[in-house]
């Protein structure tokens, strides 16, 4: 499935220097598909999740699909894999590679159950980010990192400033990413670029969502307060205003619903086409996003909305896509235009890193 909002997914592009090295494995260059196992050359095969492959590589790949931790390579992704020395990460990219699936029940078999699911990590998204403080110590490095954030509560009577509330927003929406099961299979370079790829326009995605839900015509903070801070007031306003008012205007036309913006937003996250990306991931990444826009052509479906909708519901990426540019032009001008009123911060530190190209 491609959507029109995103470029077209093609795990083929992807080089051996982008994204993570993919794993060597040149005991499987001369295999024959059909008279070997595809992962590990084994004799004894049968048809499995879409390939040839032994009962072994069956099984295996069905546990690692299920694993609740996250699997890493412990050689740096620079195995030569073989039947005997099997690094899991390595095996398990492997079965992807050669197009082993088994995707359908990863977020649950149906719409319901997706949705459901996707309902109940926004929950937790939302509680955190209303209930929680900033952890101490904390780096921009170390939010991308795909580690568990140990979130502390909230002292009661604490008021947030623009830049508590905006660091809340990136950390918890980061927190909510890396619950989705296709990020324990990625490479820690593969979660990096994912992150300065779809990290900001899910979070512009979820703070339009929430002023949109609470009635009002442009985003803002849960306590009401601006999502820009006060230093900027002044400076282009109409500029200012179409950061924080165009999704929410098109979300009112639309009437969209939890649901949707739900999906939309698993969608975003799972956009495979991200530069520097390793082909395994492009193939993780493309299946689990197939997966929730399938769930989104559904739901527009069951309610009644025509096929039409599901292209309308989409169309709001390239608002999210024209706000996250404005936002990264904003955030490179202004400090030029005003130095004396930046406040280097750990907020900064994370617009900086969503920015920088390394």
């Amino acid at each position: 499935m491609s959507f029109d909002s995103f470029e077209p997914s093609s795990p083929e592009a992807s080089s051996p220097e982008s994204g993570s090295p993919e794993p060597t494995f040149p005991a499987q260059q001369s295999l024959v598909y059909g008279t070997a196992c595809a992962v590990c050359g084994s004799k004894k095969i049968a048809f499995n999740y879409g390939v040839i492959c032994c009962n072994s590589c069956k099984m295996f790949f069905s546990r690692a699909m299920k694993t609740p931790i996250a699997i890493s390579c412990k050689r740096q992704w620079n195995c030569n894999f073989s039947g005997v020395e099997k690094c899991r990460y390595c095996r398990l990219h492997r079965c992807l590679l050669t197009g082993m699936r088994c995707f359908k029940s990863v977020d649950g078999p149906d719409t319901a159950r997706i949705i459901v699911n996707l309902m109940i990590k926004d929950q937790e998204r939302k509680n955190n980010l209303l209930n929680s403080k900033i952890p101490s110590n904390l780096t921009a490095t170390e939010m991308f990192e795909r580690k568990l954030t140990v979130f502390e509560p909230k002292a009661p009577g604490t008021e947030f400033d623009f830049y508590d509330w905006g660091v809340m927003n990136h950390l918890s929406c980061i927190a909510f990413a890396t619950k989705f099961r296709f990020m324990m299979y990625l490479s820690p370079a593969d979660v990096k670029v994912l992150f300065k790829y779809s990290h900001l326009m899910y979070m512009i995605l979820v703070t339009a969502m929430r002023s949109y839900s609470a009635g009002l015509e442009v985003m803002c903070h849960p306590d009401g307060s601006d999502v820009f801070p006060k230093e900027v007031n002044g400076y282009n306003n109409e500029f200012l205003k179409g950061i924080k008012g165009n999704l929410i205007g098109r979300m009112r036309e639309l009437r969209v619903t939890e649901e949707e913006l739900l999906l939309l937003g698993a969608i975003i996250l799972c956009n495979p086409a991200v530069t520097d990306m390793s082909q395994s991931g492009r193939i993780l990444l493309a299946a689990h996003r197939d997966s929730y826009g399938q769930a989104l052509l559904q739901n527009c479906n069951v309610h009644s909305y025509g096929p039409s909708r599901f292209p309308e519901i989409l169309s709001l990426t390239s608002i999210i896509i024209k706000t996250q540019q404005d936002i990264h032009h904003f955030s490179s001008l202004y400090p030029i235009v005003h130095p004396q009123q930046v406040k280097k911060n750990l907020f900064t530190d994370i617009l900086d890193f969503l920015r920088s190209e390394n």
